[in-house]
């Protein structure tokens, strides 16, 4: 049992002494399509904020309105040049968070309704372009690390995993279904 041991101060603390933090006027929190990006996906920018210590970046606020509600929330290692894909969810929405390193990610649209069927989707994010990227069902999806050292993101899907039933279908990494080569 750890005990703590309390000292008498010359002078007492109040919560009079602490100060409230400022506005910061600086956030910017409104989701954007991107223009030619794929029905659906949505690409909404991170600002992190800084000082001495470090940074702070806030993934995902009800500050804007309401948001599908965090059910899981992961974060995913990546080795210097390693390469995640090819996969689509059926039921859930992957709400991705690349504040660290350099990603490319490759987007694909397999839904046959969708005003963008067949579309091909590339986009660079990370510490340059800190970013949250939410991914509908049936968009096939990859990731590179471009950073020459192993870094993460944060998945908050829509759905928790469930290990017997899991809502992830695959494909091998060099498919030729895919027009794309994280190669190039």
């Amino acid at each position: 049992m750890t005990t703590t041991k309390h000292t008498d101060h010359p002078t007492s603390l109040s919560l009079d002494d602490f100060v409230p933090d400022s506005p910061d006027a600086s956030i910017v929190t409104a989701a954007s399509q991107v223009s030619d990006m794929i029905d659906g996906v949505v690409v909404t920018p991170l600002t992190p904020r800084a000082d001495g210590r470090g940074q702070l970046t806030e993934l995902m606020t009800t500050r804007d309105g309401l948001i599908e509600p965090i059910v899981h929330v992961y974060e995913v290692e990546a080795k210097a040049g390693s390469v995640r894909a090819w996969v689509y969810h059926r039921f859930q929405y992957d709400r991705l968070a690349y504040t660290r390193g350099r990603f490319q990610i490759a987007l694909y649209d397999i839904r046959p309704d969708s005003p963008t069927f067949n579309k091909l989707s590339v986009l660079y994010l990370g510490r340059d372009k800190p970013s949250l990227l939410r991914i509908p069902p049936f968009v096939v999806h990859g990731v590179k690390n471009l950073s020459k050292e192993d870094t993460s993101f944060v998945n908050m899907p829509t759905k928790a995993y469930d290990p017997l039933n899991p809502d992830k279908s695959r494909l091998p990494l060099g498919d030729p279904r895919i027009p794309f080569s994280f190669d190039e």
